[in-house]
């Protein structure tokens, strides 16, 4: 909002968007929110598949849950709905590459080179987790609603896993934004 002055003097707020609830609209809105990137990986023929969402959140601590919003015509989508699994990998800024190619409409989206081997993860582990990521939650999809163009899936936290502290890839107003050193977490459960 910007206040001008008409010809009386009066104070005037001029709005860059003055909209009712129509999707382009809401999507300039919220083009103006900055969080972090994530990637949902799932397992499609064996080998793990992403895809970037940036519409994801915690939902409670206990018992550890999550929720991710995710296109309903997407591969994985239908990945999660058939095997009820999938990680939610919150990228790094050295993942500005993975999370590019995840967003891609239409291309293949295999991560097998961005993938920790699953021959090297805790036996806990069942979904991908990517290399540099600042934190990934391997989840069991436990309520799967569809709501307009999305399916909203409530993650049920299984294992954390996460590296030393890094910096965190950021996404607003439409494009990559430079992030802040994250303190190293204290009090973490092994």
């Amino acid at each position: 909002m910007r206040i001008s002055f008409d010809e009386a003097g009066a104070r005037v707020a001029r709005w860059d968007l003055d909209a009712g609830p129509a999707p382009d609209a809401f999507r300039a809105a919220m083009r103006r929110v900055v969080g972090g990137v994530a990637v949902v990986a799932t397992l499609r023929e064996s080998r793990p598949w992403g895809m970037t969402v940036s519409a994801f959140t915690p939902v409670c601590m206990e018992p550890p849950t999550l929720l991710v919003c995710v296109n309903a015509a997407t591969a994985t989508a239908a990945d999660i709905a058939r095997d009820r699994k999938f990680s939610l990998n919150l990228l790094s800024e050295a993942q500005r590459g993975v999370s590019q190619r995840c967003a891609q409409q239409g291309a293949s989206k295999y991560l097998d080179e961005d993938a920790i081997p699953a021959a090297n993860l805790p036996p806990r582990i069942a979904m991908p987790v990517l290399q540099d990521s600042v934190a990934t939650f391997d989840c069991d999809a436990s309520e799967i609603r569809r709501i307009g163009t999305h399916v909203v899936v409530v993650g049920a936290i299984r294992a954390i896993l996460a590296p030393q502290a890094r910096r965190p890839l950021l996404y607003g107003q439409g494009g990559y934004l430079r992030s802040v050193t994250l303190d190293a977490a204290t009090g973490a459960l092994a």
